[in-house]
């Protein structure tokens, strides 16, 4: 059995991995393997390009902390609306999706168990600089699908919005 890391470390403001991916600004704050697989963090900078279909993370539960923005989530038959200084959580196994409302809207994702941070890596570009491509968006079913698969997440429906 391996030793449990009982050392802190610290992650400085400007310091993590940027990718645009997914729609958005993606900066890996903490890693898998800086955290010995049991939580990953990452800060995003999303736009309504970020918002994904309906999915269901079956590896790790996943949570968001709005630090300046609008957010709504779908979770499960949950509507939540989510403004700065909101915490949200969808539980393993439950399908959700989000809406951003409010462009850009700066959020932390968290993920327990890691794993959450190599799927939006593994999908993005470098981030060289804050100026989001022309084409940015959540990739198709096509591609989304089999890198969504690989990491235990199941696309089960369509985008959400808020009924009117």
């Amino acid at each position: 059995m391996s030793e449990i890391q009982r050392s802190p470390f610290l992650v400085r403001r400007g310091e993590g991995v940027s990718v645009w991916s997914l729609g958005g600004r993606f900066t890996v704050k903490v890693n898998d393997q800086a955290a010995q697989g049991r939580l990953s963090l990452v800060e995003a900078v999303a736009f309504r390009s970020t918002e994904p279909p309906t999915h269901i993370h079956h590896h790790e539960d996943e949570a968001w902390y709005i630090l300046d923005g609008k957010m709504t989530f779908f979770i499960g038959d949950e509507v939540l609306e989510a403004t700065t200084g909101t915490f949200v959580l969808a539980p393993m196994g439950v399908p959700h999706a989000f809406t951003v409302d409010v462009e850009p809207t700066r959020v932390l994702v968290f993920a327990s168990p890691a794993g959450f941070e190599r799927f939006a890596l593994e999908l993005g570009e470098p981030a060289a600089n804050d100026e989001p491509p022309l084409d940015l968006a959540v990739p198709g079913p096509d591609v989304l699908g089999p890198v969504a698969e690989r990491y235990g997440i199941e696309v089960v429906g369509p985008p959400r919005r808020a009924q009117a």
